[in-house]
C-alpha cells in the first residue's frame, strides 16, 4: 500500500514534466512573432540592443534559424537630402509698408542693476542668566561648587 501511494504521489509529481513547453491561448508564443528574414538594424544603440534580444530569444526559444545578411538594395546609400523651401515672398502690403515705414528701432537697454552689499546682521545680547537657586547646607556638603 505504501508503494502504490509513494508511486501516485511521484506520477503526480512528475505529470508537470510531461507537457510540451509553455503554450499559451493562441497555440504557442512563436505563432505569434515572425522570424526576420534577414538582419535587421537599429536606428541607435538602444533600438539594435532590443532587436538583438528579440531575435536571439526566437533563435533560442522558438528555434528559428538565424536571420540572413542584408540584400544589397537595403544597405544602398539614403536617398538624397531635399533642399530646404525658398522662403514664401511677402505680399505687396507688406513690401510697400516696409519701404514707406521707418524700421522700428530697438530700445536702449537697461542698466546693469548696482550690487548692494548686504547688511551686517547685529544679533541681540544674550539674556543673562538668571541667579542660581540658593542651596541648603547638606547640597553643599554633598555637591561641593567654586561658588559655594
Amino acid at each position: 500500500m505504501t508503494r502504490l501511494a509513494s508511486i501516485a504521489l511521484l506520477a503526480l509529481l512528475l505529470a508537470g514534466c510531461a507537457s510540451r513547453g509553455p503554450a499559451s491561448i493562441a497555440g504557442g508564443e512563436c505563432r505569434i512573432f515572425e522570424a526576420p528574414k534577414y538582419e535587421v538594424r537599429g536606428a541607435r544603440d538602444y533600438d539594435q540592443d532590443w532587436i538583438d534580444s528579440q531575435v536571439e530569444g526566437g533563435v533560442g526559444g522558438c528555434h528559428w534559424n538565424r536571420p540572413a545578411r542584408r540584400p544589397a538594395a537595403i544597405e544602398a546609400s539614403p536617398a538624397p537630402r531635399v533642399a530646404p523651401a525658398k522662403p514664401a515672398r511677402r505680399g505687396i502690403i507688406r513690401r510697400i509698408r516696409d519701404r514707406v515705414l521707418p524700421t522700428r528701432s530697438t530700445p536702449p537697454a537697461a542698466a546693469a542693476p548696482i550690487e548692494v552689499p548686504p547688511a551686517p546682521v547685529i544679533a541681540p545680547a544674550p539674556d543673562p542668566a538668571p541667579p542660581r537657586p540658593p542651596r541648603s547646607a547638606l547640597e553643599r556638603l554633598l555637591q561641593p561648587r567654586d561658588d559655594d
